[in-house]
């Protein structure tokens, strides 16, 4: 079976009353939990491989080194970014699908800042591009400056990214806590990385990169991060999502 016939059909309104099953929902919210772990692989490897690795903030000679010497893994990072952009539009319906009945709105306003998210993400990959359009030249060799800005410039678009996303999880945490699709210890988890996330943002905004407080919030980030998202999906995984319903 494909991905796209798995795909729970857009007539919200006038569905069955077995469209939306337990047994149905179990399978949507485990596929939404496996594109979520699918998501964390690929998002978190090309950050951590590629953004984390190669770029050495201050330093555009060893940037440039590393890009160069490094050429197909650069690459094959700046389309794993572009894979995970087509993923979170899947997910963002899955979740819209999912909570619209039972929360309308909200459900709306959530998949809106996600893609939100997706889009300025995208934009801010178009930085990548400028370099891998200077490896193609044979100029990013002598334009270490112009490399490094634009490998900056996409960490801080990806960064304003984020502070969408967090406002993403923020409502995605009240839907779950209005509704019980999942236990609300995932509403309470997800509501602290989304505001980590936001804190994140503008920390990097009104606070030194080096001062002390923003190391803080960047391990808080990654706590609450972990604790939120990655629970949030192994339960999906696991147990799936019971129906949404307000209470």
């Amino acid at each position: 079976m494909t991905l796209a016939a798995s795909l729970p059909t857009p007539s919200r309104h006038r569905e069955n009353s077995g469209s939306r099953s337990p047994e149905r929902m179990k399978s949507i919210g485990r596929l939404t939990g496996a594109l979520y772990l699918l998501l964390a692989i690929i998002g978190g490897s090309s950050y951590f491989l590629v953004s984390e690795t190669l770029i050495i903030h201050g330093d555009d000679a060893a940037t440039t080194q590393n890009i160069l010497s490094n050429e197909g893994l650069f690459r094959a990072g700046v389309a794993a970014w572009l894979v995970t952009a087509l993923i979170d539009i899947v997910i963002a319906y899955l979740f819209y699908w999912i909570f619209a009945p039972a929360s309308p709105r909200l459900a709306l306003m959530s998949m809106v800042f996600r893609l939100i998210y997706v889009s300025v993400h995208a934009a801010a990959l178009t930085s990548l591009f400028g370099i891998i359009s200077l490896i193609d030249q044979g100029a990013a060799a002598g334009m270490p400056d112009t490399v490094l800005r634009l490998a900056e410039a996409h960490l801080n678009g990806f960064m304003v990214s984020l502070l969408i996303f967090g406002v993403h999880l923020m409502l995605l945490a009240v839907m779950i806590y209005r509704t019980g699709a999942v236990p609300r210890l995932f509403a309470v988890l997800l509501m602290l990385a989304g505001g980590a996330y936001a804190a994140d943002t503008f920390a990097l905004a009104l606070l030194p990169t080096a001062s002390a407080a923003s190391g803080y919030i960047d391990h808080a980030v990654t706590i609450l991060a972990t604790a939120g998202e990655i629970g949030f999906l192994l339960w999906l995984l696991v147990a799936g999502i019971r129906t949404p319903h307000v209470r």
